[in-house]
C-alpha cells in the first residue's frame, strides 16, 4: 500500500571513489541513505551479494586481508523504489615476503651482469634498493637499475664481487623486508 507522501530512497551521502586500508585494519562501509521507512540494505562486492536485504545500513569487515580488495556498493530499497549506491573500491595495503631463497650467479671478469630482484607480492608496488656487502648500490656509468629494479652491471671487475641484496619498503604500511643474498 503506498501512501502519497511515501519517498523513494535517495543517498545523502555517496563514497569516495577510492580507498586505501592496511591489511588486518577494521573496515566498515556505511550506505547513508534516507526515503521512507523502512528502508533496508544489501551489499554487494565486486559483483557478488554479501547479505540479504536487511536493516544494517553498515558492512563490517573486522580484519581485512588482501582478498577484501575490490569494489562495494549497496543497494537500498523501501516499498516506493530502489537505488544502487555508486561503487567505492577499497585497495588492501600490504607486503609479502621474498619468493626465493639464497641464490648464486657466475660472471666472468669483463663480461655485463644482469641480476632480476627477486620476487616480492606487494600492494603497492614496494621502492627497491639494491646493496653489495652492506652498502648501498647506486647508478652511475657502469651500473644502472631497470625500471622493474633489475641491476645491470657493465663489464665486471674484481671489485664488483659480493652478496647483493635488495630491501623493498611499502611506503603505505611501512613494512620493510630484505631478500636473501645472490652471490
Amino acid at each position: 500500500c503506498l501512501f502519497p507522501d511515501d519517498v523513494p530512497p535517495y543517498f545523502k551521502t555517496e563514497p569516495v571513489r577510492s580507498q586505501l586500508h592496511l591489511e588486518r585494519n577494521r573496515l566498515v562501509l556505511t550506505c547513508m541513505a534516507e526515503g521512507s521507512w523502512p528502508l533496508e540494505f544489501k551489499w554487494i562486492h565486486n559483483s557478488t551479494e554479501l547479505t540479504r536485504f536487511s536493516l544494517e545500513y553498515k558492512y563490517l569487515i573486522p580484519s581485512l586481508d588482501r582478498s577484501h580488495a575490490g569494489f562495494y556498493r549497496c543497494i537500498v530499497r523501501n516499498r516506493v523504489g530502489a537505488l544502487l549506491q555508486r561503487r567505492t573500491e577499497v585497495q588492501v595495503a600490504f607486503m609479502g615476503s621474498f619468493e626465493e631463497g639464497e641464490r648464486t650467479q657466475s660472471v666472468s671478469q669483463g663480461e655485463g651482469a644482469v641480476i632480476p630482484a627477486p620476487r616480492i607480492r606487494s600492494f603497492p608496488q614496494p621502492q627497491v634498493t639494491w646493496f653489495r656487502d652492506g652498502r648501498k648500490t647506486s647508478p652511475g656509468s657502469r651500473i644502472a637499475i631497470t625500471l622493474d629494479n633489475t641491476l645491470v652491471i657493465l663489464s665486471m671487475v674484481a671489485p664488483d664481487a659480493g652478496r647483493y641484496y635488495v630491501q623493498a619498503v611499502n611506503d603505505k604500511n611501512g613494512e620493510n623486508k630484505t631478500s636473501q643474498p645472490i652471490t
